[in-house]
């Protein structure tokens, strides 16, 4: 009985061994073919352009469902004044004023001449799948020739940074300039690394511009180039990069809003000024390990790690760029949406550069290239979609397909649009921020106290979506409606909950 069983098992894998041959030959002629020059020039930019048209439609999708956050809105503003010939002082958001006292980001001037193009949303929305989906192309470049890993571990890479779902929660989080930050770190690492000097720092530039403080991500790389061996390059990249960051700190971020440093709200309990600031995170450890072990920040790591199976810890130097940085804002005192959104671009640049060099350590040296072991690719690509479908906002369970309709609210909000005019200041419910964007003066409704006083306050017309408000009851909505018509205001449009409040004696456009 024991040896009929055991003969048949024989046959039976008798019998799978040719298919596996076959299976792992045709795996090898495909790769001998994909592991040539012309696949390297072509096959990251077919790549980079299958997931630009997945990452616009999704944006783009969501905006159409008027999903748009309210620093979408708030850079439609910013790009509609610019275009116009105006400042761009923007009139509501977290901390209204001019827009390069947040982040000094100057390559945003050049990006609203995409408006001259496309709408305001759709061009910016469309920019944006852009810079991220061309990331692919030096980060392909990176695994095949820095870390010189075969097509199959670089492929495997590139699927993992496709479905990473901090770069889609990044693409359909509104619009930020410095997701053009993302290619640009690889590209300048890239650069760096084949001393080719002028285009690593045409893109270090470029990287600066979208957000002053990733000036110290540049610092930290040319950090990096020094405990390489290239020391002389490597402290001029740090001793500029730094200089940089310190000047918009210290000068040109306070000179655009008011003589202050916009974020020292974030790092009150070290300091009052950005040299304050800096000094009271060295010494007090204490106060900063606690920051930096929050539940938040655990939460963020394992969002950041485990896609790639925690293989960065690998090959930790190639982290370090992005550590001071990202030890900032993880200490700041910023709402969750910047954590997990924005303030998470460096580092994803410097996740995949260690991760393509983690694939080459653990791999094996062929005769040209590096063969990682193929269950180890496996893991990774089960590991990347698993936490896609679990942490992306375009995830299965968000139902994506279904985006880009809209109901009968969304009309009477864009027909409660079409009846103001461009130039009236008003204020409304944050869900009417996105369509009203593209004017001069532009003010928030708080939503938690409706007002008729505060409301009507130097504004020509009120917009209120009765959903965004909490429990209004009929009393109260009556009090507001007496109280807009003392502040002489009346109702020009009541349609699906969307109410319009003009002043009455408002002088025509």
């Amino acid at each position: 009985m024991t040896s009929t069983l055991r003969s048949r098992a024989e046959r039976r894998g008798l019998s799978t061994q040719p298919l596996r041959r076959r299976v792992d030959n045709v795996v090898l002629r495909w790769q001998a073919r994909l592991d040539s020059e012309w696949s390297d020039r072509t096959l990251p930019w077919i790549i980079a352009l299958v997931l630009f048209v997945l990452l616009a439609s999704l944006a783009l999708a969501r905006a159409r469902s008027l999903d748009g956050t309210q620093d979408l809105a708030i850079y439609t503003q910013a790009t509609w004044l610019i275009r116009n010939g105006l400042a761009p002082e923007v009139t509501f958001g977290d901390a209204p004023g001019h827009l390069m006292a947040q982040q000094a980001a100057f390559a945003f001037y050049p990006m609203t001449g995409i408006s001259f193009i496309l709408p305001i949303i759709p061009g910016l929305l469309v920019l944006q799948s852009a810079a991220l989906a061309l990331a692919v192309v030096p980060l392909w470049r990176i695994g095949r020739r820095l870390a010189n890993l075969r097509v199959g571990a670089v492929a495997t890479l590139v699927f993992v940074y496709a479905v990473y779902p901090v770069m889609h929660n990044l693409n359909l989080a509104g619009f930020h300039p410095e997701t053009i930050a993302i290619p640009g770190l690889l590209a300048a690492f890239y650069f760096a690394e084949t001393d080719r000097w002028r285009w690593f720092a045409l893109f270090s530039i470029v990287v600066m511009l979208s957000r002053a403080d990733l000036g110290l991500v540049v610092a930290g790389m040319g950090l990096l180039f020094a405990l390489e061996g290239k020391r002389r390059k490597g402290a001029i990249v740090v001793v500029l990069a730094l200089a940089w960051t310190a000047v918009a700190a210290i000068v040109i971020q306070p000179d655009f809003g008011n003589g202050t440093f916009p974020h020292l709200n974030a790092f009150r309990e070290f300091g009052d000024s950005p040299g304050s600031v800096a000094w009271g995170i060295l010494v007090h450890p204490i106060d900063v390990v606690g920051g930096l072990t929050s539940e938040q920040n655990f939460n963020l790591l394992v969002t950041l790690l485990a896609p790639v199976v925690f293989l960065p810890v690998l090959a930790p130097r190639y982290l370090l760029p992005a550590i001071p940085v990202q030890i900032l804002y993880m200490i700041a005192d910023v709402p969750r949406d910047a954590v997990f959104g924005q303030q998470t671009v460096a580092i994803t640049a410097f996740i995949f550069i260690a991760t393509a060099f983690a694939l080459s350590r653990i791999g094996r040296l062929g005769v040209e290239k590096v063969t990682v072991d193929r269950r180890v690719l496996a893991a990774l690509l089960l590991a990347g979609s698993v936490f896609f479908v679990r942490d992306a906002a375009s995830s299965p369970y968000r139902e994506p397909w279904d985006w880009g309709g809209q109901d009968v609210v969304d009309g009477a909000r864009i027909n409660a649009r079409d009846s103001i005019p461009r130039e009236a200041a008003v204020r409304a419910s944050p869900s009417m921020l996105q369509l009203l964007a593209e004017r001069e003066s532009l003010y928030v409704l708080d939503s938690r106290d409706v007002d008729p006083v505060a409301a009507a306050d130097g504004v020509d017309v009120v917009v209120i979506d009765e959903r965004s408000i909490g429990e209004w009851s009929a009393e109260d909505r009556m009090d507001f409606f007496e109280g807009m018509a003392r502040q002489r205001f009346t109702v020009t449009t009541n349609e699906q909950g969307i109410l319009v409040f003009e002043q009455v004696d408002r002088a025509p456009p």
